[in-house]
């Protein structure tokens, strides 16, 4: 259970970085309505990916 909380956790950071990273570049999907929103769930993402990194590795 706590293994696949992990990987969801890692995934979704990830899909945080992606899709706001996107949206930061060429604005899309949302149409980019503020910069420094983009950048703070861009770090989100970051820390929510490495936190669940950071728990699978303790959990092996």
């Amino acid at each position: 259970m706590v293994k696949g909380l992990c990987i969801t956790g890692m995934a979704f950071g990830a899909l945080l970085v992606v899709i706001f990273g996107i949206d930061l570049a060429i604005g899309m999907p949302f149409g980019r309505p503020s910069a420094m929103m983009n950048i703070v769930f861009i770090v989100a993402g970051i820390l929510l990916a490495l936190m669940g990194w950071s728990l699978q590795r303790e959990q092996t």
